[in-house]
């Protein structure tokens, strides 16, 4: 046998000598393996996005025409083929592609290139060079594209999908039974199963209607922002505070609010170019408006405490993905390989939210920013600088040139207009909105109220011991087992309680005269035009009241030295023999602290501690292992973030409503139109209804932004009510083995959550409440709320979520789905679906009592339990075997001497339920 070598193989196959013909094999090699290796490593330098010295190679032709330098490649030379030189050289000056740009060409894929030269570089003789990237189809502008006439179909989704199966040849399958429709309907839009009433009334109705009605019922329902917030907070990556001790990770305490906001906006259908706006500057557009601010959690959450830049990289890296479905993380280091996206580009995206930083502001009737308060985006340095880093290393900053916020050219459909905004003064002075000094004087209140009844339970127990030591026999003092010593160490408790009382009160009076204080120099600031006496006689009123407070909040201080003091005096006397020398060193440590408070108010002064109305979040830059300078509120915030959101939501920009429509869909239907759903640029994958993707996206911005329009448009649809059937579909399958053109409903397996509302729903324990603070990881087991409101962060995440595929708080434009054996485990084993599984059964057996089906109990048991866990009635061989397996089950009960046997049959046939495929999967 003779052996030849790879390469000598490819020569004699591009020359002929190997059979298929030298045309067919020529063609073959260069647009299999040469050209897809110079159009991953050589076309963002030298393509139709850049030219670096003149030179293109997406062509044979433009190689042998070549750049400034001349031809790069020659016909049958390897010798003298410039590119193959530059892509083997060892002289890392003179090496293609550079080491910071791409990866070096291997030895095989060298040997490779040369082979071909050497065959006189064979190409297709009609090879067509790169598109220009300004005319990439998600560049251009959206237009609504026409409805194609296509008979039966009143939908334009259905006109759309119809109009390419008549094109391929398919033929759809028909429309699902109402019992799955029915379930796909109501999983879809609230995320938990129809009840059986709900089933029983679809059942009953024989209009048409009654599709339509179930749909408005759904999007009506409070728990569809539930529902689609879990989507949309897939894609925002939302992630709880956690972190060590009072240290931030990648969130904020309190980031809830911004969960509760997405579920309010989306049951109010707020426009989706509204939610964008308000997530990315609701503080230059709302900034005195708490409950708008919220949506600023979006900005507020994407936070690293140890690196800003981090903090920064991410904000451009997703805000971009998340709404423009481009990467333009890509250009931080070098221009972007496939995109029109520059590296100046890049920072000049950051430049827009340079400035910003983090606050929490005080929430009416909660003072404590430790207990709650909303977490908020605030521009902090007006002035901060970006810089374009070399390479893309945060410690080789450019600082020759900063970089104004600016939008790449391609997508520069309209000047930016960036102005300043004015902020009302409670926006940047927080502590004069009304509510902060009520939610100071309301704890303060309560703080002596608190104090009182304990001051009034320390006085009933003294006096109980002093009545016990009045008939008691007579004792050692010394013992501290006596009534005489239970009697000190109850004096010493009154006392500290009357310390407590004083403390509290002490507090109440400082913070009533602080707020007057307040109050009194806010009233001088407005009126700044008074002049002579008028001026003169406010200032002395600002300053007698600035005396005042800085006295009440001396005499607090002092209030709680004595209270301090009191604590160790108690301490003293309940310490044992062996910590009494410390417990005394401390009593003299607080009785030093009380002198000094005491001193301190002699001489108040005029200055005091004001009000806090909200707390900025301290951050960190590049390993400077401190927290930088304290950010004030500024007066004015940039505007930058207010343009960025105008041009980002504006209905010329040709991304956002078609990124937006690929997501909604998405979740429908299983399979997005566009499959690379955050990257629509150059190296992600054309949409498969590039005219419906349109025609939604212009549906969507015509109708005011409306996210439950495009719902109820897409569920109305026949592709949507399709049979995900595979029956008498051989036909079909040939030609489109994917379901890429929607000739069937695709399955689509259901997310972590909804499994587990879904079990809580049917045993009828779900808590329907809505919003609030999140389920502690260990409280979770005991549970009965919706998933969505379990703590959810990159650390602490639920088993059983995490098990079904929970979405990662890092980035999770769309979930994966794994199928692996702890799934069955879970399913199986768990306390949720074996303490679910008898009460799924009571409720059916109820139903069944209230419908008078008794006779026949198993066998409306049986139809029952696969309508109401599964969404569609027993086939006649489902129905055999459940039976067969109740009455197995009966037996093996009785033969155990269990008392209900028929219940422990009911109740294993339901956990089989829990346990099928279809439980878990939207058909």
């Amino acid at each position: 046998m003779i052996r030849i070598s790879s390469s000598t193989f490819l020569v004699l196959m591009i020359c002929g000598a190997i059979d298929g013909g030298p045309s067919a094999r020529a063609d073959d090699v260069y647009l299999t393996r040469i050209k897809p290796l110079l159009r991953e490593r050589c076309y963002s330098c030298h393509g139709a996005l850049k030219q670096e010295a003149g030179l293109r190679l997406d062509t044979v032709d433009l190689m042998v025409q070549g750049g400034d330098a001349g031809p790069v490649v020659v016909s049958g030379s390897a010798d003298e083929s410039e590119l193959l030189a530059r892509v083997s050289t060892d002289d890392p000056f003179d090496r293609m592609p550079p080491e910071h740009e791409g990866e070096l060409f291997t030895d095989e894929q060298v040997s490779l290139l040369r082979d071909w030269i050497l065959a006189g570089a064979p190409a297709p003789p009609d090879e067509a060079p790169e598109r220009d990237p300004a005319e990439h189809w998600a560049f251009q502008a959206i237009v609504r594209p026409p409805v194609p006439e296509v008979e039966g179909a009143t939908n334009p989704i259905d006109a759309f999908i119809a109009w390419k199966h008549d094109d391929l040849g398919l033929v759809p399958q028909g429309e699902a039974d109402r019992l799955l429709l029915l379930r796909r309907l109501s999983i879809d839009l609230i995320g938990l199963p129809p009840t059986l009433e709900e089933i029983t009334e679809a059942q009953s109705d024989p209009s048409p209607e009654w599709y339509d009605r179930t749909v408005d019922r759904l999007l009506n329902d409070p728990r569809h922002g539930e529902r689609w917030a879990r989507h949309w907070m897939d894609i925002w990556r939302y992630s709880d505070w956690w972190g060590l001790g009072e240290q931030l990770r990648n969130s904020q305490p309190h980031i809830w609010h911004w969960r509760d906001w997405i579920v309010e906006s989306l049951n109010a259908d707020l426009p989706y170019d509204e939610m964008v706006r308000s997530m990315l500057a609701a503080d230059e557009l709302y900034p005195n408006d708490l409950d708008r601010l919220r949506a600023s959690g979006f900005l507020a959450r994407n936070y690293f405490l140890f690196n800003r830049h981090q903090w920064m990289d991410e904000t451009v890296e997703h805000v971009s993905k998340a709404f423009l479905g481009l990467t333009t993380n890509c250009a931080k280091c070098h221009d972007h390989k496939y995109d029109p996206i520059s590296q100046a580009d890049y920072y000049r995206l950051r430049a827009f939210f340079e400035p910003y930083h983090v606050r929490l502001d005080v929430l009416p009737g909660e003072a404590d920013l430790a207990h709650d308060g909303i977490p908020r985006a605030f521009d902090g340095l007006l002035e901060a600088p970006t810089y374009r880093f070399i390479r893309g290393e945060e410690s080789n900053p450019d600082t020759s040139t900063p970089l104004s916020p600016n939008l790449p050219e391609v997508l520069r459909f309209k000047p930016l207009e960036i102005e300043p905004v004015d902020l009302p003064v409670e926006a940047w002075q927080p502590e004069r909105r009304p509510w902060v000094a009520e939610a100071y004087r309301l704890a303060a209140l309560e703080t002596l109220k608190t104090a009182e009844d304990r001051l009034a339970t320390a006085r009933a127990s003294f006096d109980a011991s002093r009545q016990d030591d009045s008939g008691a026999a007579e004792a050692s003092p010394g013992d501290p087992s006596t009534p005489d010593s239970a009697s000190e160490e109850a004096r010493l408790a009154l006392l500290l309680a009357e310390r407590n009382r004083d403390a509290a009160e002490a507090e109440l009076r400082s913070v009533e005269l602080r707020i007057g204080a307040l109050q009194v120099s806010w009233e001088r600031d407005n009126r700044a035009e008074a002049e002579g006496d008028e001026a003169a006689a406010l200032a002395e009123q600002a300053l007698a009241s600035a005396r005042e407070a800085a006295r009440a909040e001396r005499e607090a201080k002092a209030a709680q030295a004595r209270l301090a003091l009191a604590e160790a005096e108690l301490r003293l006397a309940r310490a044992a023999e062996t910590d009494r020398d410390a417990a005394g060193k401390a009593v003299e440590t607080a009785r030093a602290a009380l002198d000094e408070a005491i001193k301190a108010t002699e001489e108040p002064g005029d200055q005091f501690t004001p009000l806090i109305g909200a707390r900025w979040t301290p951050t960190r830059f590049l390993n400077s292992g401190q927290d930088d300078p304290t950010i004030a509120f500024p007066p004015q915030s940039t505007g930058r973030r207010k343009a960025l959101g105008d041009w980002i939501t504006d209905p010329r920009n040709p991304l956002t409503a078609r990124v937006a429509v690929n997501h909604v869909w998405t979740r429908h239907f299983g399979t997005p139109l566009v499959p690379t759903v955050f990257d629509f640029g150059r190296n992600g994958q054309p949409p498969t209804h590039p005219d419906l993707l349109d025609w939604l996206a212009a549906e969507l911005i015509d109708h005011d932004w409306s996210l439950k329009h495009l719902h109820r448009l897409i569920v109305q649809s026949a592709a949507y009510r399709r049979s995900s059937s595979m029956t008498d579909a051989e036909e079909n399958l040939a030609i489109d083995p994917d379901n890429r053109f929607l000739w069937r409903r695709t399955p689509i397996r259901i997310e972590s959550q909804v499994v587990r509302d879904t079990v809580l729903s049917l045993a009828g324990t779900l808590d329907p409440s809505l919003g609030g603070t999140p389920v502690p990881r260990a409280d979770q087991d005991e549970s009965s709320r919706r998933s969505l409101y379990f703590v959810h962060s990159n650390n602490e995440r639920n088993l059983f979520l995490t098990m079904f595929d929970e979405a990662l708080v890092k980035e999770c434009y769309r979930r994966q789905q794994s199928i692996v054996p702890q799934q069955a485990l879970a399913l199986s084993n768990s306390r949720l679906v074996l303490d679910a599984s008898p009460l799924i059964s009571a409720r059916i057996i109820e139903a069944i009592t209230v419908k008078g089906h008794q006779a026949d109990e198993d066998g409306a048991f049986l139809r029952l339990a696969f309508m109401m866990v599964l969404g569609s009635e027993p086939s006649p061989a489902e129905a055999a075997a459940s039976l067969r397996a109740i009455d197995e089950w009966k037996n093996l009960s009785e033969e155990s001497n269990q008392q209900n046997s028929g219940a422990f049959a009911r109740d294993q046939l339901i956990w089989v339920l829990l346990n099928h495929n279809d439980f878990v999967t939207l058909r």
